[in-house]
């Protein structure tokens, strides 16, 4: 068990660095999702869904300052989920988390629909639009009517200069923290361009398809953006 949990953490501290050199305003983002979160829900005990849950960003986030929320986590990665489970473990959390390897479609049939629901830097690995689509959808089917909804993603047209002039200011984040030229180019060339960019137009009628509403762009740091909105 000392092993597991001593490998997972090396993982998750190399996770979260990275994550903070690529967004930012990564903690910031997850802070202004709460409070959207506590404007919409008020102070009612609520159930939230997280899909891509593995790491635990959101339960270390969300859970230890708001004793009645409930999570029930879904990410495919297993070791990633194992991060997630020793957050929860160290923030004592385990009587409010669930966690479920697989995707939205392994959820159990629940008692009843999600009060919030997050999709936090996933929609973007996901290639074909209509398994973004169906992605989406599936979400929204699983919340309650009014339900709100966060989506953060990577965005932009492939052909456009404004990607472009974003992906230059992406490269200087990691520069400034010390990584080598060819080392960034590298990150270009086999990761942050190996992800499915789609224009903010097209996310917005994803979602607006998908059933969602009130639909707002809330933030926006390099080349990352979140969208608020509303369940039907």
């Amino acid at each position: 068990m000392k092993e597991e949990f001593t490998f997972n953490s090396e993982m998750a501290l190399v996770y979260e660095t990275n994550t903070r050199i690529s967004i930012p305003t990564y903690d910031a983002l997850f802070a202004m999702v709460q409070s959207y979160y506590r404007a919409q829900l008020g102070e009612k005990a609520a159930s939230l869904l997280v899909i891509g849950a593995g790491g635990g960003n959101e339960l270390s986030a969300w859970g230890p300052s708001n004793p009645k929320w409930t999570f029930t986590g879904v990410d495919t990665s297993e070791e990633m989920l194992k991060i997630a489970k020793n957050k929860t473990v160290q923030l004592g959390l385990e009587s409010r988390v669930k966690l479920i390897q697989g995707t939205i479609d392994d959820l159990p049939l629940p008692d009843s629909k999600f009060d919030a629901a997050s999709c936090i830097l996933v929609l973007h690995f996901i290639d074909d639009i209509q398994e973004k689509l169906k992605l989406l959808q599936t979400i929204k089917d699983n919340m309650k009517p009014g339900a709100p909804f966060v989506l953060v993603s990577a965005y932009g047209d492939r052909d456009d200069a404004e990607l472009r002039d974003r992906l230059n200011v992406w490269k200087s984040f990691w520069l400034d923290a010390g990584k080598e030229s060819a080392k960034v180019k590298e990150l270009v060339n086999k990761g942050i361009m190996k992800i499915s960019f789609i224009p903010e137009n097209q996310i917005e009628r994803l979602l607006a398809e998908s059933g969602f509403t009130n639909i707002t762009r809330f933030y926006s740091t390099g080349l990352f953006a979140g969208w608020i909105c509303q369940a039907e």
